[in-house]
């Protein structure tokens, strides 16, 4: 899965409002698809039941129309496989290790 950077640069502005890191360094975004005007995003939340899943995907649905040549958006929320900190980009890990977080 290549995701422009474009698009990393807006779901870097995404944040879950539970863990202060964005969703892409949280390791959230699973797939990314864009065809003929439409994005197609995979995500998972960082624990089954979140609350927060249907905001987020709505947040990145508002945040991704705003590209150019973006008609359609379709946020799907998955958990196969399961989230686990080995997902974090390095930025996501340094930001929660210098919280404390042990990961």
């Amino acid at each position: 899965m290549e995701i422009p950077q474009d698009v990393i640069e807006i779901l870097k502005t995404c944040n879950d409002p539970e863990i202060p890191v964005n969703i892409y360094d949280l390791g959230l975004i699973y797939d990314y698809q864009r065809t003929n005007g439409r994005i197609d995003v995979k995500m998972t939340l960082t624990a089954l039941g979140c609350p927060v899943g249907p905001m987020l995907a709505e947040e990145i649905k508002t945040k991704l129309r705003e590209l150019p040549d973006v008609e359609d958006v379709d946020v799907q929320i998955v958990f196969t496989p399961p989230w686990t900190p080995a997902k974090l980009t390095d930025d996501g890990r340094l930001v929660l290790q210098s919280m404390g977080y042990p990961v």
